[in-house]
């Protein structure tokens, strides 16, 4: 069994984040557990000695992060592996969107996480490991009616993550994306609770976006996804043990059988493009 490692898990309080942090602490691991109202923390989170709370909210500032960040180190001298787990959704038509409500999904799921990494990659650098877990979605490769703005934070985090694992493999540090699709956890259980809703404009009423916003609520309890074995593949991934032993560390890491299907569906589409158009993308190069 390889040596125990120190896990920061964002809003593992709930849902995947606590699933894995649960599975990290039977394992061995030891957990900081980062979250926005400590008071919400569990019982049985909050009196374990291989857990550090660790109040955190991805609205602060880059230097309050950076504070934050060095209260964590603390807690067990040093990181192994972030997992950038806490977001929302901002559920609408792109219409009914506003800028306001806008900037702050992208806020909270981007620059945050952003500011996150900032705040750890000098320690994962000065001791030349580590291992960067930025959790997308399924709604980071295929985008959703209703759920648009969610998924372009998911769009953006996967650019971001792509271009970060080039850049910090040369320090021994990894960069992996987790890809969920549809989990049952309280995510879905009250659409107003964990995410926020647009003002609704009529003329949607009975398209594609209305209906699927209304479908959103009634698909809770019926999502595909187990939260305690989608937590065990990513510690299994991370760790490179159970079925991930001998596997080669991709840069993804789908999960559900709903993600995977899309997955190869996306991969299809993009082949079926490329052979379509190959004609015309091959005759805007220069003819040297």
């Amino acid at each position: 069994m390889p040596s125990s490692k120190v896990w920061l898990i964002t809003g593992s309080n709930t849902g995947l984040g606590l699933e894995l942090a649960l599975k990290a602490l039977k394992e061995g691991d030891k957990v900081i557990a980062a979250m926005r109202t400590p008071s919400k923390c569990p019982p049985f989170l909050k009196d374990n000695a291989n857990v550090s709370i660790l109040p955190f909210d991805l609205s602060w500032t880059q230097d309050t992060i950076t504070s934050a960040m060095k209260t964590a180190v603390d807690a067990f001298g040093h990181i192994d592996i972030l997992v950038n787990n806490a977001g929302y959704a901002y559920l609408g038509a792109i219409e009914e969107s506003t800028d306001e409500e806008t900037k702050t999904q992208f806020e909270i799921n981007v620059f945050g996480v952003l500011r996150t990494i900032r705040a750890a990659l000098p320690y994962l650098r000065a001791q030349r490991s580590g291992t960067i877990v930025n959790l997308s979605s399924v709604g980071g490769f295929h985008s959703f009616p209703a759920n648009g703005l969610y998924c372009a934070t998911k769009f953006a985090l996967e650019g971001i993550t792509e271009a970060l694992a080039a850049e910090v493999s040369p320090f021994g540090i990894r960069a992996l994306i987790v890809e969920p699709g549809y989990f049952r956890t309280a995510f879905l259980a009250n659409p107003t609770a964990g995410m926020n809703v647009t003002t609704p404009i009529k003329d949607y009423d009975g398209t594609t976006a209305h209906e699927a916003a209304a479908n959103i609520e009634k698909y809770n309890g019926k999502q595909l996804g187990n939260p305690v074995l989608g937590a065990q593949r990513i510690w299994e991934v991370v760790r490179g043990e159970g079925m991930a032993k001998g596997k080669k560390e991709l840069l993804r890491l789908p999960l559900g059988s709903d993600c995977g299907t899309m997955m190869r569906g996306y991969a299809e589409d993009l082949r079926e493009t490329a052979d379509e158009y190959e004609e015309i993308w091959r005759s805007t190069d220069f003819v040297e």
